[in-house]
């Protein structure tokens, strides 16, 4: 039976109502002008049809004579897993309402752990597809690789694969096939291997401890200087927005200021949270707080290859390019400090600062600490333009979790040209989030104007943003 990481576990024994750990796609369809009959019904029934392969065949196995793992099921009912829904003449905003409704249920953990919604009845005609996983079986970049297999770049292509076709696990191994040398071999591995998490833990939070009075360049302590910036009740609901960035352009300008990707996606995503906020009840005073998911190496164990840890993001007065500097140099520590450390430790490291806050949160809300202000991901995605039975894949949009700690998700993910990002709150901690999510496209075209070829490279204040395309929020 494939066995949990020390996060795969987690992710199990510390969900609530209010924290559903569901990760799942919302991807849009342009079915084919000259498609004949009910476009919606064809696709449901020919995804019947796809049996479910690893993890999506994995059942929880809570024995009571050995430890947690999950094992496949032998012949699942995948009809009881896939599901349609006809809305009517529903817009996007109606569309996003229901997924959300959709999304803040917990999953049934008596079978498979993942259920999928066929849904059509748009006012625009498009058919939507939203699936739903426990992340206890599956990270965010294997996810990414089930949708992008599931997907194809022929739009001729007859064969209809599903989501829950199967990932292969990296550095998964049959243990039950084990001889007894190897399997006492690996138990003294195991044994070694605790003691060096055990020093590598303690070596991180000292290099924290050191930062927190000013000294040396470890990552900060958790639960430490986190504003109350987008805190809120604690609520089971959810809101979702989302918006497109030119993935084209943000590579360039990247590759101008010698920035990732993800520096440049942090620096956006900060500049419009701090918008937001001076718009609702006044700009931060401090830096916010980010949770981020980072990816191990492929020697980790268990579904989730992660590692969860707080980065700092940008001071409260600080020019679009100070603040991509200062989003550099912390991203630059979390490197370092990967490097330094093994997967085991920095995966108990995140489980024990995830676990504190849901813990303390079961018995006193207001007394559990905040470890961040929101969590911003970007687990890679898929290029060109993707089709599925002939539909064209007009929007493939991430729907993450809320983990203890804060209330709200940004993820991102590639899909073809662009960059897609999903913004997932509880609604009164996060107001107007379909506000934030424009304000969001509004910031790129600052960051790009602020660090023009022509611009000064610091700043005092930001310079104005060139008007969007849209109406400003």
């Amino acid at each position: 039976m494939p066995a949990l990481s020390t996060i795969d576990l987690a992710m199990f024994m510390l969900e609530s109502r209010e924290r559903t750990l569901n990760i799942g796609p919302l991807v849009l369809l342009r079915p084919p002008a000259a498609f004949k009959g009910n476009f919606a019904d064809k696709l449901y029934a020919k995804l019947l049809k796809r049996p479910a392969g690893a993890p999506f065949n994995y059942k929880l196995n809570l024995s009571l004579t050995s430890m947690p793992s999950v094992e496949p099921m032998a012949r699942p009912d995948i009809k009881a897993h896939v599901h349609r829904l006809t809305l009517n003449d529903a817009s996007i905003p109606d569309l996003l309402k229901e997924v959300c409704a959709l999304h803040e249920t917990l999953l049934d953990r008596s079978g498979m752990l993942w259920q999928f919604y066929v849904i059509d009845g748009l006012a625009d005609g498009r058919v939507a597809l939203y699936g739903k996983v426990h992340h206890g079986i599956i990270d965010g970049k294997t996810f990414v690789k089930a949708i992008t297999q599931w997907m194809s770049d022929d739009p001729n292509e007859k064969e209809v694969r599903a989501m829950w076709d199967g990932v292969a696990r990296p550095g998964a191994r049959d243990e039950q096939r084990l001889g007894l040398v190897q399997r006492l071999m690996a138990a003294g591995g195991q044994a070694a291997g605790a003691l060096r998490t055990a020093a590598d833990l303690y070596g991180m939070l000292a290099e924290q401890g050191l930062r927190s009075v000013g000294f040396g360049d470890g990552l900060p302590l958790p639960y430490l200087k986190v504003s109350s910036d987008f805190d809120g009740p604690l609520s089971a609901k959810r809101s979702f927005a989302y918006c497109s960035l030119p993935l084209a352009e943000i590579r360039a300008v990247g590759k101008a200021q010698g920035a990732t990707v993800n520096d440049l996606l942090l620096t956006v995503l900060d500049m419009a949270l701090h918008r937001h906020l001076d718009k609702r009840r006044g700009a931060p005073h401090s830096p916010l707080l980010a949770d981020m998911p980072v990816a191990l190496s492929s020697g980790a164990k268990g579904g989730n290859q992660i590692a969860v840890l707080q980065v700092p993001l940008g001071g409260a007065d600080a020019s679009p390019a100070q603040r991509l500097a200062a989003i550099r140099a912390e991203t630059g520590r979390v490197k370092a400090s990967m490097k330094k450390r093994s997967s085991g430790a920095l995966m108990l490291y995140s489980t024990l600062v995830h676990a504190l806050p849901l813990i303390i949160e079961g018995v006193s809300v207001k007394a559990a600490p905040r470890l961040a202000n929101l969590m911003i991901s970007n687990p890679f995605g898929f290029e060109g333009q993707q089709y599925l039975m002939g539909a064209a894949v007009e929007l493939a949009l991430p729907l993450s979790v809320l983990a203890a700690g804060y209330k709200l998700n940004v993820t991102a993910v590639t899909v073809g040209e662009q960059l897609q990002i999903g913004f997932l709150a509880m609604p009164e901690a996060v107001s107007d989030i379909d506000k934030l999510a424009r304000r969001t496209e509004q910031a790129f075209a600052e960051l790009k104007a602020a660090l023009a070829p022509s611009a000064p490279v610091h700043s005092a204040k930001p310079r104005p943003a060139r008007a969007p395309a849209r109406k400003p929020a």
